[in-house]
C-alpha cells in the first residue's frame, strides 16, 4: 500500500457528516395525500359534472342513522341538485332499495335544478338503489353505486321521468 495515497471512503460515508444538517431542515416538504374523492352522476344516460365541492355525504349519528348524498350540479351550484336519503343506514356494505314498503325503511331521492323538480315517490313503483360497496370507518370514506328514478312533480301529468345513475368514493360527514 503506497503511504502517500489515501484510503478512498465510499462516497456515501462522505455525506454523513452532512447528515445532522438535513436534520435541522426537516422533513421534505410535500404536498398533504390527497383524500379519494369521486362523484358521478349520469341523468338519463348523459353525464353530469358534479361539483365536489359542495356536494357532500352524511351520516346522522344515534340510533336511526340516516345516510344523506347530495350531489350538486356544478352548472347550477345555487340549486339543490339530487339528494338521495336512506334511513336506517348501517355503516357497512349493503344494498338499500327504494321503497322497502314492509321494513319500513325509506329510501328517496329528489331533484331540484332551476324550474325541474323531480320525487322519487311521484314515480309510485321505484326499482332504485343504493349500493354501498365498502365503508372506512377509520377514515369515514364510502365507496358505492346509486340508480333512482325522479318524476316531475311540476307537471304531473306529464310524465317526464329522470334516471339518476352514479357513484361515490368519498369522506362523509357526521352530523
Amino acid at each position: 500500500m503506497n503511504p502517500l495515497r489515501r484510503p478512498r471512503v465510499p462516497f456515501l460515508l462522505g455525506l454523513l457528516p452532512l447528515l445532522p444538517l438535513l436534520a435541522l431542515t426537516g422533513p421534505a416538504s410535500r404536498p398533504p395525500q390527497a383524500l379519494p374523492h369521486r362523484l358521478t352522476l349520469k341523468l338519463n344516460g348523459a353525464p353530469v359534472p358534479v361539483d365536489t365541492a359542495y356536494s357532500r355525504i352524511e351520516v346522522s349519528q344515534g340510533a336511526g342513522k340516516v345516510l344523506t348524498l347530495n350531489l350538486i350540479r356544478r352548472d347550477a351550484p345555487d340549486d339543490p341538485g339530487l339528494t338521495i336519503l336512506v334511513d336506517e343506514f348501517k355503516p357497512v356494505p349493503a344494498v338499500y332499495r327504494f321503497k322497502e314498503i314492509l321494513s319500513a325503511h325509506v329510501t328517496e331521492a329528489t331533484y331540484r335544478v332551476g324550474s325541474e323538480v323531480a320525487e322519487s315517490q311521484a314515480c309510485g313503483v321505484n326499482q332504485g338503489e343504493v349500493r354501498v360497496t365498502a365503508v372506512d370507518t377509520k377514515r369515514q370514506i364510502l365507496t358505492g353505486t346509486f340508480r333512482a328514478v325522479g318524476c316531475s312533480t311540476n307537471a304531473p301529468r306529464s310524465g317526464k321521468k329522470y334516471t339518476f345513475e352514479g357513484s361515490f368514493r368519498c369522506a362523509y360527514e357526521l352530523r
